[in-house]
């Protein structure tokens, strides 16, 4: 088969990256996080950013997950909802139904996790925020996303605290599959497990 036949066509793409910029910062010598970059990930498809320490790679992952806004690009979202959207041109208002459909796992678990919510409550502020396992069906899918996570349905009960790092970054992630996202974002989110 030659290349031509191989190229993916744009609707293979569920993520498209254009000339996407931030820059942090005003004035003569704005601090440039993030410029010039373009890439592509097809639906199934892994694609890992490698760089040093500030090199922008969080940075990038922030902005595909609209957590921060981008300075100028296109990150183009061919989900089933979206049909092509550009997410760098959405407000917050417009990017909230597509929210669901994208998700991140954080770097930091002892940031990213609320320390006076119990984790059933961590899990099921995704689940209501997205409207997903509501009344009879949340604390099953709770113990579901847990147990999925190597955890174990009774620690739905304890508090951040009561979790090594490690226990923290599984909650983390099934915070982000809980809402069965299109897309994940996950910055670095071997680093802190056990």
């Amino acid at each position: 088969m030659n290349a031509v036949a191989m190229a993916p066509t744009p609707g293979d793409n569920l993520i498209e990256v254009r000339g996407l910029r931030k820059y942090f910062g005003s004035g003569p010598h704005p601090v440039r996080a993030v410029d010039d970059v373009s890439f592509a990930i097809r639906r199934g498809e892994t694609l890992g950013l490698v760089g040093e320490s500030g090199s922008g790679k969080s940075t990038i992952g922030r902005l595909l997950t609209r957590l921060v806004d981008p300075t100028a690009g296109q990150m183009l979202y061919h989900g089933s909802d979206a049909g092509g959207q550009d997410l760098a041109g959405m407000s917050q208002g417009q990017f909230r139904p597509l929210r669901s459909k994208i998700q991140i796992i954080f770097q930091d678990p002892y940031a990213s996790l609320n320390p006076r919510m119990r984790i059933r409550e961590v899990l099921g502020e995704a689940l209501d925020t997205h409207r997903q396992a509501r009344g009879a069906a949340r604390l099953p899918r709770i113990h579901e996303l847990l147990t999925q996570v190597g955890l174990r349905p009774e620690h739905a009960d304890r508090f951040p605290h009561e979790f090594s790092g490690g226990q923290r970054q599984r909650i983390g992630i099934a915070r982000a599959l809980a809402v069965q996202p299109n897309f994940i974002v996950a910055d670095e989110p071997l680093s802190a497990l056990d």
